[in-house]
């Protein structure tokens, strides 16, 4: 069964751009160095592989006929492409930029399918949820206001307002699916435990112990909860996407690309 990590990396992926947006007021802190300073970091630093697109098509992929095209691929590429290697340089990992460019595709085509889903449920995020949305994603990076965070978005990744606009929406609409699909759901306080003891012979099977690390029960049941709550929620999602796929005419034109 697939997980859903992709989430983030499609439909959200400009969010996750953030990471680099929010500073501290503390000038000690945000000191700008010196060219000669900045010179040297960058010849230290690995740079990024530029992104393999020879032969990526114009259109990439179809989902039931509607196309997803090279103008839309290229750029969700180019992100995943930055946070692979990102991932690559910290685990020592080789990047593979053909499998790479095979699950942006699978990333996008889920993306059609489940907000094809959303529509077909008459799920829509209303101004009032993007704004809501972009205001929680603002205060998650410790910035003031959605305006802020749109400007950071614009200034720091060269992306505009309307276009991070509709990312929002989209990814509003799909959490609003995902919540629908999951449908209403209280863990039963024997998964609770369940979890629980889970967590506690992990603990204790560690290298040197560790048990007695882990707090009583009632003290940690409401984050027990609400990890359980969100397993329940992803298996959900997993489950409505693997239908999706199966039921759906999905070609992907990638086969060619070297």
């Amino acid at each position: 069964m697939r997980s859903i990590p992709w989430l983030a990396a499609t439909a959200a992926a400009v969010l996750l751009a953030l990471a680099g947006c929010s500073g501290s007021d503390d000038p000690a802190e945000t000191e700008t160095p010196t060219a000669e300073e900045s010179a040297a970091q960058d010849d230290a630093a690995p740079q990024a592989p530029e992104p393999d697109l020879d032969g990526v098509p114009d259109v990439v992929a179809e989902v039931d006929g509607v196309p997803i095209t090279r103008e839309e691929f290229v750029p969700a590429y180019e992100r995943q492409l930055s946070r692979a290697f990102q991932q690559a340089q910290m685990t020592g990992t080789e990047l593979d930029q053909a499998t790479l460019r095979q699950e942006t595709a699978d990333g996008l085509v889920d993306t059609q399918l489940l907000l094809a889903e959303a529509e077909a449920r008459s799920i829509e995020a209303t101004p009032e949820d993007v704004e809501a949305a972009a205001q929680d994603i603002a205060t998650s990076y410790g910035m003031a206001s959605a305006e802020e965070f749109y400007t950071a978005l614009e200034e720091e990744e060269g992306m505009a307002r309307e276009e991070a606009e509709a990312q929002v929406q989209r990814q509003t609409t799909l959490e609003l699916l995902f919540t629908d699909e999951a449908g209403e759901y209280t863990p039963s306080q024997e998964e609770v435990q369940e979890l629980y003891d889970t967590a506690v012979a992990q603990a204790e099977g560690a290298e040197g112990g560790g048990a007695g690390e882990i707090p009583p029960l009632e003290e940690v049941q409401p984050q027990i909860e609400e990890q359980l709550r969100q397993q329940h929620r992803n298996e959900a999602v997993v489950a409505l996407l693997e239908q999706l796929r199966a039921d759906a005419d999905i070609v992907v034109h990638l086969e060619n690309v070297s």
